[in-house]
Protein backbone atom coordinates (compact mmCIF):
# COMPACT_ATOMS: atom_id res chain seq x y z
CA UNK A 1 0.00 0.00 0.00
CA UNK A 2 1.33 3.42 -0.97
CA UNK A 3 0.95 6.05 1.73
CA UNK A 4 0.70 9.76 1.25
CA UNK A 5 2.77 12.36 3.04
CA UNK A 6 1.19 15.11 5.11
CA UNK A 7 2.17 18.54 3.86
CA UNK A 8 1.52 21.83 5.62
CA UNK A 9 -0.20 24.46 3.46
CA UNK A 10 0.43 28.19 4.07
CA UNK A 11 -2.60 29.57 5.87
CA UNK A 12 -2.89 32.54 3.53
CA UNK A 13 -3.36 30.16 0.59
CA UNK A 14 -6.45 28.76 2.29
CA UNK A 15 -7.75 31.92 3.97
CA UNK A 16 -6.24 35.01 2.27
CA UNK A 17 -7.63 37.45 4.83
CA UNK A 18 -8.55 37.12 8.51
CA UNK A 19 -11.67 39.26 8.45
CA UNK A 20 -13.11 38.38 5.05
CA UNK A 21 -12.23 34.67 4.79
CA UNK A 22 -10.97 33.09 8.02
CA UNK A 23 -13.50 34.60 10.45
CA UNK A 24 -16.49 33.81 8.15
CA UNK A 25 -15.22 30.23 7.83
CA UNK A 26 -15.11 29.87 11.61
CA UNK A 27 -18.61 31.33 11.90
CA UNK A 28 -20.00 28.95 9.28
CA UNK A 29 -18.19 25.91 10.72
CA UNK A 30 -18.61 26.14 14.51
CA UNK A 31 -18.21 22.36 14.80
CA UNK A 32 -14.49 22.71 14.03
CA UNK A 33 -13.91 24.43 17.36
CA UNK A 34 -16.88 22.77 19.06
CA UNK A 35 -15.71 19.20 18.49
CA UNK A 36 -12.22 20.13 19.70
CA UNK A 37 -13.56 21.58 22.97
CA UNK A 38 -16.55 19.29 23.52
CA UNK A 39 -19.03 22.14 23.02
CA UNK A 40 -22.03 22.82 20.77
CA UNK A 41 -21.14 26.29 19.50
CA UNK A 42 -22.99 28.97 17.56
CA UNK A 43 -21.46 32.32 16.56
CA UNK A 44 -22.22 35.76 15.22
CA UNK A 45 -19.45 37.69 13.47
CA UNK A 46 -17.82 41.01 14.35
CA UNK A 47 -19.79 42.03 17.43
CA UNK A 48 -19.15 45.69 18.33
CA UNK A 49 -17.41 46.27 21.67
CA UNK A 50 -17.16 50.02 22.14
CA UNK A 51 -15.26 51.38 19.13
CA UNK A 52 -13.78 47.96 18.36
CA UNK A 53 -15.12 44.80 16.72
CA UNK A 54 -14.78 41.33 18.24
CA UNK A 55 -14.08 38.60 15.67
CA UNK A 56 -16.65 36.07 16.94
CA UNK A 57 -19.22 36.18 19.72
CA UNK A 58 -21.42 33.23 20.55
CA UNK A 59 -22.44 30.62 23.06
CA UNK A 60 -22.32 26.97 23.98
CA UNK A 61 -25.85 25.85 23.12
CA UNK A 62 -25.78 23.14 25.78
CA UNK A 63 -25.06 25.36 28.77
CA UNK A 64 -25.70 28.87 27.45
CA UNK A 65 -22.21 30.03 28.40
CA UNK A 66 -20.95 33.00 26.37
CA UNK A 67 -17.96 32.37 24.11
CA UNK A 68 -15.65 34.87 22.38
CA UNK A 69 -12.96 34.18 19.80
CA UNK A 70 -10.10 36.43 18.73
CA UNK A 71 -8.18 35.02 15.79
CA UNK A 72 -5.14 35.79 13.69
CA UNK A 73 -3.40 34.06 10.81
CA UNK A 74 0.02 35.01 12.12
CA UNK A 75 2.06 34.36 15.25
CA UNK A 76 0.45 35.74 18.42
CA UNK A 77 1.36 39.29 19.42
CA UNK A 78 0.80 41.69 22.30
CA UNK A 79 -1.76 43.68 20.32
CA UNK A 80 -4.13 40.72 19.99
CA UNK A 81 -3.67 39.80 23.65
CA UNK A 82 -4.77 43.30 24.58
CA UNK A 83 -7.73 43.08 22.21
CA UNK A 84 -8.74 39.73 23.69
CA UNK A 85 -8.80 41.14 27.21
CA UNK A 86 -10.62 44.29 26.07
CA UNK A 87 -13.33 42.21 24.40
CA UNK A 88 -13.61 39.94 27.44
CA UNK A 89 -14.16 42.98 29.65
CA UNK A 90 -16.88 44.25 27.31
CA UNK A 91 -18.82 40.99 26.89
CA UNK A 92 -18.23 39.10 30.17
CA UNK A 93 -17.82 35.67 28.52
CA UNK A 94 -17.27 32.34 30.26
CA UNK A 95 -15.03 30.92 27.52
CA UNK A 96 -12.29 33.03 25.89
CA UNK A 97 -10.46 31.59 22.87
CA UNK A 98 -7.32 32.98 21.24
CA UNK A 99 -6.67 31.28 17.93
CA UNK A 100 -3.42 31.92 16.02
CA UNK A 101 -0.94 30.35 13.61
CA UNK A 102 1.34 29.87 16.59
CA UNK A 103 1.19 31.16 20.15
CA UNK A 104 4.45 32.47 21.62
CA UNK A 105 5.71 31.06 24.90
CA UNK A 106 5.16 34.34 26.72
CA UNK A 107 1.55 34.47 25.53
CA UNK A 108 0.96 30.86 26.59
CA UNK A 109 2.28 31.87 30.01
CA UNK A 110 -0.12 34.84 30.08
CA UNK A 111 -3.13 32.62 29.29
CA UNK A 112 -2.04 30.07 31.89
CA UNK A 113 -1.72 32.84 34.48
CA UNK A 114 -5.21 34.12 33.61
CA UNK A 115 -6.58 30.61 34.12
CA UNK A 116 -4.88 30.45 37.52
CA UNK A 117 -6.25 33.76 38.84
CA UNK A 118 -9.81 33.74 37.46
CA UNK A 119 -12.75 31.78 38.86
CA UNK A 120 -13.87 28.37 37.61
CA UNK A 121 -16.58 29.99 35.44
CA UNK A 122 -13.99 31.87 33.31
CA UNK A 123 -11.86 29.72 31.00
CA UNK A 124 -9.03 30.78 28.65
CA UNK A 125 -7.88 28.69 25.68
CA UNK A 126 -4.95 29.08 23.31
CA UNK A 127 -5.41 27.21 20.03
CA UNK A 128 -3.02 26.97 17.09
CA UNK A 129 -4.34 26.52 13.57
CA UNK A 130 -2.67 24.85 10.61
CA UNK A 131 -3.79 23.73 7.17
CA UNK A 132 -2.61 20.38 5.80
CA UNK A 133 -3.07 18.16 2.77
CA UNK A 134 -2.00 14.72 1.59
CA UNK A 135 -0.76 14.57 -1.96
CA UNK A 136 -3.17 16.47 -4.21
CA UNK A 137 -6.02 16.46 -1.70
CA UNK A 138 -7.99 19.53 -0.69
CA UNK A 139 -6.45 21.37 2.27
CA UNK A 140 -7.95 20.56 5.66
CA UNK A 141 -7.84 22.55 8.92
CA UNK A 142 -5.95 21.18 11.92
CA UNK A 143 -6.56 22.80 15.31
CA UNK A 144 -4.45 22.07 18.36
CA UNK A 145 -5.09 23.20 21.95
CA UNK A 146 -1.86 24.52 23.47
CA UNK A 147 -3.35 26.22 26.55
CA UNK A 148 -6.40 25.04 28.48
CA UNK A 149 -7.68 25.33 32.07
CA UNK A 150 -6.37 22.59 34.35
CA UNK A 151 -9.93 21.53 35.16
CA UNK A 152 -11.14 21.33 31.56
CA UNK A 153 -10.40 17.70 30.66
CA UNK A 154 -11.81 16.49 33.97
CA UNK A 155 -14.87 18.69 33.55
CA UNK A 156 -15.61 17.38 30.05
CA UNK A 157 -15.18 13.75 31.09
CA UNK A 158 -17.39 13.99 34.15
CA UNK A 159 -20.09 16.16 32.58
CA UNK A 160 -20.72 14.23 29.37
CA UNK A 161 -19.57 17.03 27.09
CA UNK A 162 -19.88 20.19 29.11
CA UNK A 163 -23.43 19.83 30.48
CA UNK A 164 -22.56 20.55 34.10
CA UNK A 165 -24.37 22.39 36.86
CA UNK A 166 -23.35 26.03 37.14
CA UNK A 167 -25.02 29.21 38.29
CA UNK A 168 -26.17 29.84 34.73
CA UNK A 169 -27.61 26.37 34.19
CA UNK A 170 -29.41 26.67 37.53
CA UNK A 171 -30.86 29.95 36.31
CA UNK A 172 -32.13 28.34 33.11
CA UNK A 173 -33.77 25.57 35.14
CA UNK A 174 -35.42 28.09 37.45
CA UNK A 175 -36.63 30.23 34.57
CA UNK A 176 -38.18 27.36 32.62
CA UNK A 177 -39.81 26.07 35.82
CA UNK A 178 -41.40 29.48 36.38
CA UNK A 179 -42.45 29.64 32.73
CA UNK A 180 -44.05 26.18 32.80
CA UNK A 181 -45.92 27.00 36.01
CA UNK A 182 -47.20 30.26 34.54
CA UNK A 183 -48.37 29.02 31.11
CA UNK A 184 -49.66 25.53 31.88
CA UNK A 185 -53.26 26.75 32.11
CA UNK A 186 -53.12 28.36 28.66
CA UNK A 187 -50.76 25.79 27.12
CA UNK A 188 -51.56 22.36 28.58
CA UNK A 189 -48.86 20.75 26.41
CA UNK A 190 -46.33 22.21 28.87
CA UNK A 191 -47.99 20.76 31.99
CA UNK A 192 -45.78 17.68 32.15
CA UNK A 193 -42.65 19.30 30.72
CA UNK A 194 -39.33 19.12 32.55
CA UNK A 195 -37.59 22.41 33.30
CA UNK A 196 -34.31 21.81 31.45
CA UNK A 197 -31.10 23.32 32.80
CA UNK A 198 -30.37 24.53 29.27
CA UNK A 199 -30.87 27.66 27.22
CA UNK A 200 -33.76 26.22 25.23
CA UNK A 201 -37.10 24.49 25.85
CA UNK A 202 -38.40 22.21 23.06
CA UNK A 203 -42.00 21.33 22.26
CA UNK A 204 -43.16 18.68 19.81
CA UNK A 205 -45.73 19.62 17.17
CA UNK A 206 -46.96 16.24 16.02
CA UNK A 207 -44.35 15.40 13.38
CA UNK A 208 -41.20 13.46 14.19
CA UNK A 209 -38.07 15.56 13.75
CA UNK A 210 -39.97 18.86 13.86
CA UNK A 211 -40.03 21.00 17.03
CA UNK A 212 -41.17 24.39 18.20
CA UNK A 213 -38.41 25.68 20.50
CA UNK A 214 -38.09 28.59 22.91
CA UNK A 215 -34.48 29.76 23.02
CA UNK A 216 -32.11 32.10 24.82
CA UNK A 217 -29.45 32.69 22.16
CA UNK A 218 -26.25 34.72 22.52
CA UNK A 219 -27.93 38.13 22.34
CA UNK A 220 -31.54 37.65 23.36
CA UNK A 221 -34.72 35.61 22.84
CA UNK A 222 -36.13 33.72 19.89
CA UNK A 223 -38.88 31.24 19.11
CA UNK A 224 -38.03 28.84 16.32
CA UNK A 225 -39.42 26.08 14.15
CA UNK A 226 -36.59 23.54 14.12
CA UNK A 227 -36.26 20.88 11.41
CA UNK A 228 -34.13 18.29 13.21
CA UNK A 229 -34.74 14.93 11.57
CA UNK A 230 -31.81 12.52 11.53
CA UNK A 231 -32.11 12.57 7.73
CA UNK A 232 -30.79 15.91 6.36
CA UNK A 233 -32.60 15.37 3.06
CA UNK A 234 -35.91 15.20 4.93
CA UNK A 235 -35.07 18.44 6.72
CA UNK A 236 -34.20 20.21 3.48
CA UNK A 237 -37.32 18.94 1.69
CA UNK A 238 -39.58 20.05 4.54
CA UNK A 239 -37.83 23.40 4.82
CA UNK A 240 -38.21 24.02 1.06
CA UNK A 241 -41.90 23.13 1.21
CA UNK A 242 -42.49 25.62 4.00
CA UNK A 243 -40.29 28.26 2.34
CA UNK A 244 -42.66 28.20 -0.62
CA UNK A 245 -45.29 29.71 1.72
CA UNK A 246 -42.95 32.38 3.09
CA UNK A 247 -45.16 35.34 2.18
CA UNK A 248 -48.27 33.83 3.79
CA UNK A 249 -46.33 32.88 6.91
CA UNK A 250 -44.79 36.32 7.37
CA UNK A 251 -48.20 37.89 6.79
CA UNK A 252 -49.48 35.82 9.74
CA UNK A 253 -46.62 36.84 12.01
CA UNK A 254 -46.61 40.46 10.90
CA UNK A 255 -42.82 40.37 10.82
CA UNK A 256 -39.94 39.17 8.65
CA UNK A 257 -38.59 35.86 9.92
CA UNK A 258 -35.06 34.53 9.58
CA UNK A 259 -34.87 31.44 7.35
CA UNK A 260 -31.72 29.38 7.94
CA UNK A 261 -30.74 26.16 6.21
CA UNK A 262 -27.91 25.56 8.77
CA UNK A 263 -26.01 23.54 6.15
CA UNK A 264 -23.13 22.56 8.44
CA UNK A 265 -25.48 21.08 11.03
CA UNK A 266 -27.71 19.16 8.57
CA UNK A 267 -30.76 20.87 10.07
CA UNK A 268 -32.93 23.88 9.25
CA UNK A 269 -34.56 26.60 11.30
CA UNK A 270 -37.13 29.39 10.97
CA UNK A 271 -36.61 32.01 13.67
CA UNK A 272 -38.82 34.69 15.16
CA UNK A 273 -36.67 37.07 17.20
CA UNK A 274 -37.64 38.91 20.36
CA UNK A 275 -35.98 41.38 22.73
CA UNK A 276 -32.31 41.44 23.61
CA UNK A 277 -31.44 40.13 27.04
CA UNK A 278 -29.90 37.30 29.02
CA UNK A 279 -30.83 34.81 31.70
CA UNK A 280 -28.74 36.77 34.21
CA UNK A 281 -31.22 39.68 34.08
CA UNK A 282 -33.63 38.16 36.59
CA UNK A 283 -35.49 41.46 36.93
CA UNK A 284 -36.72 40.96 33.34
CA UNK A 285 -37.90 37.37 33.68
CA UNK A 286 -41.57 38.36 33.79
CA UNK A 287 -41.10 40.20 30.47
CA UNK A 288 -39.32 37.19 28.99
CA UNK A 289 -42.09 34.82 30.09
CA UNK A 290 -44.74 37.00 28.47
CA UNK A 291 -42.79 37.29 25.22
CA UNK A 292 -42.21 33.53 25.06
CA UNK A 293 -45.93 32.89 25.73
CA UNK A 294 -47.07 35.38 23.07
CA UNK A 295 -44.53 34.29 20.46
CA UNK A 296 -45.17 30.59 21.08
CA UNK A 297 -48.91 31.12 20.63
CA UNK A 298 -48.29 33.04 17.41
CA UNK A 299 -45.82 30.57 15.88
CA UNK A 300 -48.00 27.63 16.98
CA UNK A 301 -50.76 29.13 14.81
CA UNK A 302 -48.28 29.41 11.91
CA UNK A 303 -47.34 25.76 12.39
CA UNK A 304 -50.98 24.64 12.39
CA UNK A 305 -52.09 26.70 9.39
CA UNK A 306 -49.00 26.69 7.15
CA UNK A 307 -46.22 24.36 8.28
CA UNK A 308 -47.99 21.08 9.01
CA UNK A 309 -50.02 21.09 5.74
CA UNK A 310 -46.76 21.68 3.83
CA UNK A 311 -44.70 18.91 5.43
CA UNK A 312 -47.30 16.13 5.64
Amino acid sequence: MKLGKIQEVPLREVWPHEASSFTPWLEENPDELGSLLGLDLAFVREKPVGKFSLDLFGSDLTTGRRVIVENQLETSNHSHLGQLLTYAGGTEPSIIIWLAKSIRAEHRAALEWLNSVTDSETLFFGIEVKAIKIGDSMPAPMLDIVVEPNSWVKEIRTSGGGNFESEKTKAYSNFWRSFIDEVSTDLPEFTSRTAWARNWLPSGIGVSGLNLNLVFYAQGLRTEIYFGSADPEVNQARFDSVLANKDAIEALTGAALEWNALDGKKACRISYYGPNGGIEQTQDWATYRKWFLDSYTLIKRVVKEEVLPAVR
